[in-house]
């Protein structure tokens, strides 16, 4: 506050009874919602102006008291009736007459500092001396007071952390205005505690054990003022009083002189002004909220401007109101509330009270302070009048007749909660859970604190404990708690129609008549019930999807190739009645056997195979490498064992998750498909846990799986889940066994027979002749599979990998890479294999074990090679380009020369099916169009590693420079043969010259890509081959070896 000095004349007591405001005044003065009880004016105190002020409570008698700074003193006023106030004295001041004094309590004391007094220093008064008086006659108590702390000399401001007994002198002759530190432990004997020099002039401030939002901070003590000689408002840490440490500072536009600001309640906004940035730049009252959430890093939050353009003075907050001294414009009070909306935040005007009424512009007259912080609701706001006039400001009592100190009463009902059928998910509100809560005044807002409020069919079957919280306008609160039960809408299918509606996310199917999906239809529901003696029937390719409980107190039958999935991995399904997986194997011969296992919990051998030829279990710990088999295909993937001790037969019950090796043939030389029926136990569901058994080393680590669920399941999601399986193998049973196959029996089973799956997609089995046997991401139920672990680990099923359909093992999805198969295949003896490359942006060119899988130990093979060795049947690249080359390696151990042929078996991607693919036979110089023909080859029994070349080149249209920038001429060097490729141009003429100009014309035919040009006649050295095509010319240079 700045204001000229003026002579001091005294007036008389000017009072008031009660005065409500009505009409917009009370008395003289503008107002709105706020009553006058009583006032007492400067002179009254003897004194030319009231400037701060601050309350005391009497902890005996609870009484309350106004302490009212004046420019000559400080004044003591008993408020306990606050429509007959009692003036009980004062203490003059230590040195003399002031514009600034400012006083705050602790411990029953005050504690006083005035500006521009000279050597005042701290005065105290014991505020206990107050009990009894009755302000007849007014006492003048003497100005030494209770004690003084003579370390400073004048000061701004005082400020107390009452919590820690520590006060903060601000603005002092001292330490350059920075914060000087006192210890009040002895009340009436206050040491110096510490200085704060380093930030300069600090005008005001609020000090406190921080409890807010930043837990960086909390239990800290932290000053957070204004520091007006810089404008900055500083955030200090000072709970080490000889070590202060700043926090953060905070700046503003349109600065002029930082003055004051206090926390909201919660610590999480800070609430400031600037004394004088109305005045200079004309805006209304501005007030600048901060977010302080994190308080290394303050956020400007929002900023209010006034109703006029008066001066803001002090400010502080009470509960969910801000109470401003606005100067001219008189006490302001404001709604907290609104700044927590995160994307509109407000600070709404609610009341004020204008002490001051010729005007409200921004200038020194009116309302210096106000203290909102009486239980009673009793507001004391002082300040001064007219610039002309002393003696007329003094102590306004004012209360808003709506003050509520009292609670409201909350009381709370249980409630269920029933999901939306359709939407599958259900919100409950404040007044589904009040019964009823009560206030004094009226409740405004109701709140609920859960773990969630919006609730979904996995929460269904579930209790949750909520709490209530009614609030009434002073944010007096009040809670209980309630228990919420969540239920699906039930819909009952009746034999034509659902009872509610076709089940949806929100729904309880009912099954009261027999349901058929075949007829009717596959559907997905949040639970499900079959009533006794009825039967649900799920068909062929269809499916029910469940996402929580299935109880089954009738019939539950799930056809072959039918799929029940459950969502939820805590889901249960609960058999009260029967419940039937029907599987029906392929056509199998006397010997073929298949890896099975079961979807249901309680199967065994002697039930769902009680009549099978053969059941029997892997023990991988007994596995061992057949060593005939490594010794021939020393690089690939080997399933064989050394003595056949690996698989034992079996008894007992069929575990979850685990692959068994079936015979379901009824007799040794039976034949046919036969059907297994799994009813024993319920369905198996959620979390399934399969050991893995690690023996030493991958190689040697084959373990036997199977899809546990009444459903198919995603293998590239159960791949992900299971980090130390890189790929599945499956049995196709394609062939019976034979002496020629190695291993330890004399017939032995071909591991051409099994095809196999990484992330880069499905290689079907090598004696497959078409495609019909290659994996394609997903595992049918009850499907046996073998994996070789990297790690003893524990292999997880679960829910999330379930799927409505892919039930029957041969179904496509589609996948977002280019992806090429080749075959290779032998017609004689009916042999052969494939290979799958891959190229994607998630792949790259080195050996990755998600996507690379190597190759099998079979009598024919095709594989990709890598430059460190690894021979696969599965290769995972980078994307495909032009450039690409992927190097292939042709193994064979029939014992005789014979032909093979290498064709396309299957082609996928948007760049690759728009490409032509050349294989370069890098032994015979020989380039194929596989897009157009497949490459015919002789060989003998042998193995031919980087035997071949596949490239890649795209027919998209090209302007003529690409055109020929495609053309290609290989090999170079060269030696008896040059090969000559155009992707995108036919070629018209060649011609070679050598260095001294000679030319050899060779002609081309029409309508050809690729030409093929001996080299016999020439001799060693270097040359030029000029290719002519329809749309120019290019020139290679070439050596020839």
């Amino acid at each position: 506050m700045k204001k000229s000095l003026l002579v001091l004349l005294f007036i008389s007591t000017v009072c008031f009874a009660q005065t409500p405001c009505s009409g917009g005044f009370a008395n003289s003065y503008p107002c709105d919602g706020i009553t006058l009880q009583d006032y007492i004016s400067s002179a009254a105190m003897g004194a030319a102006e009231a400037q701060d002020s601050w309350g005391w409570t009497d902890p005996s008698t609870n009484k309350e008291y106004a302490i009212v700074a004046l420019d000559n003193g400080t004044a003591f006023v008993d408020i306990s009736n606050p429509t007959d106030i009692k003036y009980l004295g004062r203490m003059d001041s230590y040195t003399g007459s002031s514009y600034w004094r400012d006083v705050k309590i602790y411990n029953n004391h005050a504690y006083i500092v005035s500006d521009s007094n000279g050597s005042h220093g701290v005065q105290i008064f014991d505020l206990t001396r107050l009990r009894g008086l009755t302000g007849s006659p007014a006492l003048n108590f003497n100005k030494n007071g209770d004690g003084r702390f003579s370390g400073v000399g004048s000061a701004h401001n005082i400020i107390i952390n009452e919590e820690t007994g520590y006060a903060y002198v601000l603005g002092s002759n001292r330490n350059g205005g920075g914060p000087r530190i006192l210890d009040l432990s002895n009340p009436k004997n206050p040491t110096l505690a510490g200085d704060i020099s380093a930030y300069g002039y600090c005008h005001d401030a609020q000090v406190v054990v921080y409890d807010g939002p930043d837990p960086d901070y909390q239990g800290k003590e932290i000053l957070i003022g204004s520091f007006s000689n810089l404008d900055y408002v500083q955030i200090l840490d000072v709970t080490n009083k000889s070590n202060v440490t700043r926090i953060s500072f905070i700046d503003y536009i349109n600065k002029e002189y930082t003055h004051q600001g206090w926390f909201t309640e919660d610590k999480r906004f800070f609430i400031t002004g600037d004394e004088l940035d109305e005045g200079t730049h004309g805006f209304n009252t501005k007030t600048i909220v901060f977010d302080l959430t994190d308080l290394d890093n303050p956020l400007k939050h929002y900023v209010h401007y006034g109703a006029t353009s008066a001066t803001d003075h002090n400010g502080y907050v009470r509960g969910n109101r801000f109470y401003l001294a606005n100067y001219a414009a008189g006490m302001r009070v404001f709604k907290v509330d609104g700044l927590y909306d995160e994307t509109n935040p407000t600070m709404d005007e609610i009341n004020y009270f204008d002490m001051y009424t010729p005007d409200n512009s921004a200038n020194f007259h009116g309302t210096w302070n106000v203290y909102p912080f009486f239980e009673s609701g009793n507001i004391i706001a002082t300040g001064f009048g007219n610039l002309s006039t002393n003696g007329d400001g003094g102590l306004f009592i004012l209360k808003d007749p709506n003050y509520d100190n009292t609670p409201p009463t909350a009381s709370c009902q249980n409630f269920t909660a029933t999901l939306d059928r359709v939407t599958g998910t259900v919100t409950i509100t404040a007044n589904d859970i009040d019964n009823g809560s009560t206030d004094n005044f009226g409740i405004v807002k109701k709140s609920l604190e859960a773990s969630k409020t919006t609730f979904t069919c996995a929460d269904v079957g579930k209790t949750f404990e909520v709490t209530l919280t009614v609030e009434d306008d002073y944010a007096n609160k009040s809670s209980c708690t309630a228990t919420v039960t969540i239920e699906a809408e039930t819909t009952s299918y009746n034999g034509a129609t659902w009872s509610n509606g076709a089940p949806s996310l929100g729904s309880n199917a009912k099954i009261s008549a027999n349901y058929n999906t075949a007829t009717n239809s596959s559907f997905e529901t949040c639970t499900c019930e079959v009533d006794s003696s009825r039967t649900l029937t799920v068909a062929a390719g269809d499916y029910i999807n469940v996402q929580r409980d299935i109880t089954v107190n009738g019939n539950l039958y799930i056809a072959h190739e039918g799929s029940v999935v459950q969502q939820d991995n805590d889901a249960t399904t609960i058999n009260n009645g029967t419940i039937s997986v029907e599987k029906i194997t392929p056509n199998l011969d006397e010997r073929d056997f298949m890896i099975l296992g079961s979807p249901v919990s309680g199967e065994t051998r002697n039930g769902v195979y009680g009549t099978s030829v053969m059941v029997r279990n892997h023990i991988t710990a007994n596995f061992t490498p057949n060593p005939q088999v490594d010794d021939e295909f020393p690089l690939a993937e080997n399933f064989a064992d050394d003595n056949g001790d690996n698989w034992v037969n079996y008894t007992g019950t069929i575990n979850a998750g685990e692959g068994y090796l079936v015979r379901p043939q009824t007799t040794p030389t039976g034949i046919g498909s036969f059907t297994l029926d799994y009813t024993q136990g319920t369905l198996n569901n959620g979390i399934v846990n399969f050991n893995l058994i690690y023996n030493g080393s991958q190689e040697s680590s084959p373990n036997m799986l199977s899809n546990p669920c009444p459903s198919a399941i995603d293998a590239d999601a159960f791949l992900d889940a299971n980090p130390t399986i890189e790929t599945l193998y499956f049995w196709e049973h394609l062939t019976a066994p034979n002496p020629s196959y190695p291993g330890y029996n004399p017939n032995n089973y071909n591991m051409n027979d099994i095809s196999m799956y990484n992330e880069m997609g499905g290689s079907e089995a090598g004696n497959d002749p078409g495609t019909s046997t290659r994996p394609n991401g997903f595992i049918a139920s009850g499907q046996g599979f073998g994996v070789k672990t990297s790690a003893a680990a524990t292999a997880v099923f679960n829910n999330s990998m379930r799927v409505n359909e892919n039930n029957d093992t041969y179904r496509r999805t589609a996948f977002e890479s280019d992806r090429i198969w080749l075959q290779v295949r032998n017609e004689k003896w009916d042999m052969g294999s494939s290979i799958l490359v891959g190229f994607s942006e998630i792949s790259t060119d080195a050996f990755e074990s998600k996507y690379d899988s190597k190759r099998l130990a079979t009598p024919v093979s095709l594989y990709s090679e890598m430059a460190s060795g690894e021979q696969l049947a599965i290769q995972g690249r980078a994307p495909l380009t032009d450039e690409t080359e992927v190097l292939l390696g042709f193994d064979t151990q029939i014992n005789e020369e014979t032909t093979y042929h290498i064709s396309i078996s299957d082609i996928q991607g948007p760049i690759i099916e728009n490409a032509t693919v050349y294989l370069i036979d890098n032994k015979s110089s020989t380039v194929t169009n596989l897009s157009e023909d497949d490459y015919e080859l002789t060989a003998e029994k042998g193995n031919f590693n980087s035997r071949f070349t596949l490239q890649f080149k795209s027919n998209q249209e090209l302007d003529t420079s690409e055109s020929l920038s495609q053309i290609a001429i290989f090999p170079n060097p060269a030696n008896q043969l040059l090969n000559i490729t155009s992707p995108s141009t036919y070629l018209k003429n060649i011609a070679v010259y050598d260095l001294l100009g000679r030319r050899i014309n060779e002609k081309v035919d029409p309508n050809n890509n690729t030409h093929q040009l001996s080299l016999k006649t020439l001799n060693t050295g270097i040359y030029f081959v000029k290719i002519d095509t329809e749309v120019g010319t290019v020139t290679k240079k070439l050596i020839k070896k």
